[in-house]
């Protein structure tokens, strides 16, 4: 596809066809969580998410599309506003999006979207942990800014965002119709092309927009750190082990393990556990191995475990999950 086709493409897009905001809500409350949060009911959004092998979502929230209710997604989301006003909240704040701005929310940060005219339109980007593990790490904390390192890193709360008045910005324009460009007409190699965009796209705006704050040379230090250790866990998950990973940082045992709780209120073996269920996840979406040959793969030579540990991290059973992306697909 070519970039000069996009704006016919989108001007007529809508992802609720003939949808009123009270049939939205009501499949929100069919098949999400509510929870309470700072005094407000918010939809909480499963991190079984249709991610399959990719680290990226792209959405677009099209013309005439209703009221969204207020949700969380659990992971980073980039919302650009391709054209006309785009109206949020975020974390309850009133946000207006003009055509080019857009904003970067962290994991944990509810927001809603008002109801769209016929001139609107923005492009939703859902960024899970692997691409910031895989494509903004260690990158991301070179930059001089501390927002890049709190989304990367497991170890903060996850509560914030920010506002990017990007209108006239070419490259990011650039960014954002290239991406567009390789969803819309897929070809081999679209998914690395979309992840290698989108992490140029957030260091120009990081290295344009945020500014270094103090205290940045010690969080500096602590996520760089915790990016080597969840590289060793993605590149040992099999058989992830505490001592090992230890000896080859440079690192006592005892430190990293009470680095680790400390940093992300987790233990190392479920870290390792966490890393082991998401490589099973794409196993079982990527093709018809058995069962208990991907519990093998992942490291799990009890199947007994393996179902109890898939069902705790994803909420079904390993068939389940696989029936459920093989109807989505």
């Amino acid at each position: 596809m070519r970039r000069d086709e996009l704006p016919a493409l989108l001007q007529d897009w809508n992802a609720f066809p003939d949808v009123t905001a009270q049939e939205v809500e009501r499949h929100f409350a069919e098949k999400y969580e509510m929870i309470r949060y700072h005094g407000r009911d918010v939809y909480l959004f499963s991190q079984n998410r249709a991610f399959g092998a990719r680290k990226h979502i792209v959405s677009i929230h099209g013309s005439n599309s209703p009221r969204t209710p207020e949700h969380i997604y659990q992971y980073v989301l980039v919302t650009y506003c391709y054209a006309g006003t785009f109206r949020m909240q975020i974390d309850g704040v009133p946000t207006i999006l003009e055509a080019g701005d857009c904003i970067v929310a962290d994991s944990h940060v509810p927001h809603s979207v008002s109801e769209t005219d016929g001139n609107t339109f923005a492009v939703n980007i859902v960024l899970n942990d692997r691409f910031f593990q895989q494509k903004m790490i260690p990158d991301v904390y070179r930059l001089d800014a501390d927002f890049p390192v709190e989304l990367a890193d497991p170890g903060t709360p996850h509560t914030g965002w920010r506002f990017y008045e990007t209108r006239g910005n070419e490259f990011v324009r650039t960014c954002i119709d290239y991406i567009l460009c390789e969803h819309f007409d897929e070809k081999p190699g679209s998914s690395d092309m979309i992840d290698d965009l989108a992490a140029a796209m957030l260091t120009g705006i990081f290295r344009t927009f945020e500014e270094r704050d103090e205290g940045f040379e010690e969080q500096l230090n602590q996520s760089e750190l915790m990016g080597e250790i969840r590289q060793y866990i993605g590149d040992n998950y099999q058989d992830g082990n505490l001592g090992r990973m230890a000896e080859a940082l440079g690192y006592e045992a005892s430190y990293l393990s009470t680095f680790i709780r400390r940093s992300t209120g987790r233990t190392f073996k479920q870290l390792v556990n966490e890393e082991r269920m998401r490589h099973a996840t794409i196993f079982l979406q990527s093709d018809g191995t058995p069962i208990s040959q991907i519990a093998k793969k992942v490291g799990i030579s009890n199947l007994t475990q393996f179902y109890k540990r898939f069902a705790e991290y994803a909420g079904c059973t390993p068939k389940e999950y696989r029936d459920r992306c093989s109807m989505a697909g």
